[in-house]
């Protein structure tokens, strides 16, 4: 089966633990089996392991501020466009710039629909959490931070149109709650 798009999710430091009260959902849970509909959740809420998680962090959560978040989404642009600091592509091994279709920056967490990549996706994410890590703890109050994100990040490879449309909504509405267009980046692209 051809993948069509992969839908990538990553959080800030400290802002959505293991046992977090609100799990974890797919917009694809109505697409691929109808978990939604059963009452499903990924993960589900788990008081001890939320506490143990906390016990376990070397510093304060990460909450992104509108400045921070206007830089992420610049530095992920810089990567996709192949300009910037986070773009060099012959040195990342990438023969061409990313396609993507959403991306909303929020304070806890980002949300990306990128088209497949000509390389492992992990080495996307890698050098996009790098380079914004970077430029983040470079700003005043965050000089003394070791973590901007959180190890690893969560991937959903799509296989239809369907899907694709789904997710590109679902992210594009974040965006639109917080008063943004759908398409607060320049960068981003329809769906082709």
């Amino acid at each position: 089966m051809q993948t069509k798009g992969i839908h990538l999710a990553w959080t800030a430091y400290g802002t959505w633990l293991p046992g977090d009260p609100r799990g974890h959902w797919s917009a694809l849970f109505d697409l691929y089996g109808r978990l939604a509909r059963a009452g499903h959740q990924l993960n589900l809420p788990d008081p001890t392991t939320l506490a143990h998680a906390r016990q376990e962090m070397s510093e304060e959560p990460k909450l992104l501020d509108p400045v921070e978040q206007m830089l992420v989404g610049a530095m992920i642009g810089g990567f996709i466009t192949g300009e910037g600091p986070a773009a060099p592509w012959a040195q990342a091994g990438y023969p061409t710039p990313l396609e993507a279709w959403a991306l909303a920056v929020e304070r806890t967490h980002v949300h990306m629909l990128i088209a497949p990549p000509p390389r492992k996706v992990g080495g996307v994410v890698g050098r996009v959490k790098g380079t914004s890590s970077s430029a983040l703890r470079k700003l005043p109050g965050n000089r003394a931070r070791r973590r901007i994100w959180t190890t690893g990040y969560w991937k959903a490879f799509l296989y239809d149109d369907a899907a694709v449309r789904a997710v590109q909504d679902y992210i594009e509405q974040h965006n639109v709650r917080r008063g943004f267009g759908r398409r607060r980046f320049d960068f981003v692209g329809p769906v082709e």
